[in-house]
């Protein structure tokens, strides 16, 4: 993990079959850094997936692992899964958060997804093929060759349970319930032209379950807006950086 000198910090928490290294081009900008923790099952951390694991269980681990760190209260900033996850987290624990940055995140409510694709996604795992399909699927912008194969490889390395987990449980799940504490501000960063996370499920389940929220709408870009995108990304964390 990479940590700012000094203030309050941000941790960036990727998304579903990814590790840190969806915030590859981000870091390379980011004055101070950031912490990038691996959520269980995935990454570095893929030897902690557990089957069934729930939202709730990554977000305690999460929890767990800021405040080893020390140094918060954090501004937080999700990617798909890991928004979902650092919602929970900032509901439970407010002292923990002071503001959140959801990209392109799984709603608060079940994720729309059919049948059909919940059974690809989980086929998809240990699958390079399978892997790469899925991934050109959700691209809408040029993306180096080193980045695409990163993601393939985190793919290929996640844990078999932790992996299916999400499609069948955490996906599944409805926090909304659990959104009372939710005190930090929050901005969602989304494309127009997201096929995994569509707009509409970014107007319709994530803004209508977060009112307060202030929404910034992308074009060109697919679900991978911190590698498709990054300067966009930058921008939204170094501007929130300067209000502080």
């Amino acid at each position: 993990m990479t940590a700012p000198a000094a203030g309050r910090r941000w941790a960036l928490v990727h998304g579903f079959g990814t590790s840190r290294g969806i915030w590859r081009r981000v870091l390379e900008d980011l004055p101070g850094g950031a912490l990038t923790p691996e959520l269980p099952g995935f990454g570095d951390n893929a030897d902690a997936g557990r089957p069934g694991q729930t939202t709730a269980d990554m977000a305690e681990s999460l929890a767990l692992t800021l405040r080893a760190a020390g140094e918060g209260p954090y501004r937080l900033a999700g990617h798909s899964m890991g928004g979902k996850v650092v919602v929970l987290l900032a509901a439970r624990y407010p002292d923990l958060v002071d503001e959140l940055l959801l990209i392109a995140p799984s709603p608060p409510t079940p994720e729309p997804m059919s049948d059909e694709d919940r059974a690809r996604l989980r086929a998809a795992h240990g699958d390079a093929a399978a892997l790469t399909r899925q991934y050109h699927d959700v691209i809408r912008a040029p993306v180096p060759q080193e980045d695409f194969d990163g993601l393939v490889r985190d793919g290929l390395r996640a844990d078999a349970e932790a992996w299916v987990a999400w499609p069948d449980v955490g996906s599944l799940e409805d926090i909304r319930s659990e959104l009372g504490g939710l005190r930090a501000p929050v901005t969602v960063l989304y494309s127009e032209d997201d096929p995994a996370i569509t707009p509409d499920t970014i107007r319709r389940k994530v803004l209508g379950a977060l009112p307060q929220a202030r929404a910034v709408a992308l074009r060109g870009s697919g679900h991978f807006i911190p590698l498709e995108r990054p300067q966009d990304v930058l921008a939204l964390l170094t501007a929130q950086e300067a209000q502080a």
